[in-house]
């Protein structure tokens, strides 16, 4: 499948598009919006963000819009828990595509079908909305973990492999094999004492191990981002 920028994905749920953002903000230069875990004590070794209890994982089915429902989880994710569900994480899918910067979109009924959209996309699309007042780059893991324990979720767009959409017998998704094509999914959880990440994914069907979440050693979401070119986010909630 091509996506609106002219790359390819072997698998349409891998819908994000890489899209560079030079002014973006840095992590560091926003006040955290609560008090936060520090990480780096060691008797403080993991941290989990919830959702609401019972509201099950979404699911964005064959639609290339893991980055509308990335941003969806995360906004429904502490700080300021809230339920918002498949069908508005859709529609601020398509509210995104009618307003980024790509051709197309993959609305029902539009008239040049276009396929995915990107992290900064779907950030931009929320500012519109007003549904965060600003959002920020992490570039570095030790950012990522300062940011989980006191600003809230990642949202991550990574480069997904074979090795990552097929987990081993552990459930641990591990980059190795082929591109399959950029995708978005947010983290809520560490473990720095097995060196473990993860968060949900918007395939609930999927690593049933680990009931529709990805997990990824430490060390690996690190490679992500410093040698593949990978993003991370943080949202500051209105």
């Amino acid at each position: 499948m091509i996506l609106r920028d002219g790359t390819m994905t072997l698998d349409p749920r891998c819908g994000l598009i890489k899209q560079a953002d030079p002014a973006a903000s840095h992590l560091f230069s926003a006040r955290p919006p609560d008090g936060g875990i520090d990480l780096s004590k060691r008797d403080l070794i993991s941290k989990r963000r919830i959702k609401k209890f019972g509201d099950p994982l979404l699911n964005q089915e064959e639609w290339s819009a893991c980055a509308g429902f990335t941003m969806a989880a995360a906004l429904e994710h502490e700080p300021g828990i809230r339920t918002l569900g498949n069908e508005w994480a859709l529609n601020f899918y398509f509210d995104t595509q009618d307003h980024d910067s790509f051709p197309g979109s993959e609305r029902p009924g539009n008239p040049i079908q276009g396929y995915g959209t990107s992290m900064v996309a779907i950030c931009e699309e929320a500012m519109r909305q007003g549904l965060i007042k600003n959002w920020y780059r992490a570039y570095t893991i030790e950012e990522v973990l300062v940011g989980l324990g006191y600003y809230g979720c990642p949202l991550f767009g990574f480069e997904w492999t074979d090795g990552m959409m097929y987990p081993d017998h552990k459930g641990i998704s591990v980059p190795t094999g082929k591109v399959i094509g950029g995708h978005a999914h947010l983290g809520n959880w560490v473990n720095l004492r097995r060196g473990l990440m993860g968060g949900p994914n918007s395939w609930p069907d999927w690593n049933e191990i680990m009931t529709g979440e990805w997990v990824m050693k430490i060390e690996d979401v690190e490679n992500r981002l410093t040698t593949r070119g990978g993003e991370c986010v943080f949202i500051e909630k209105v």
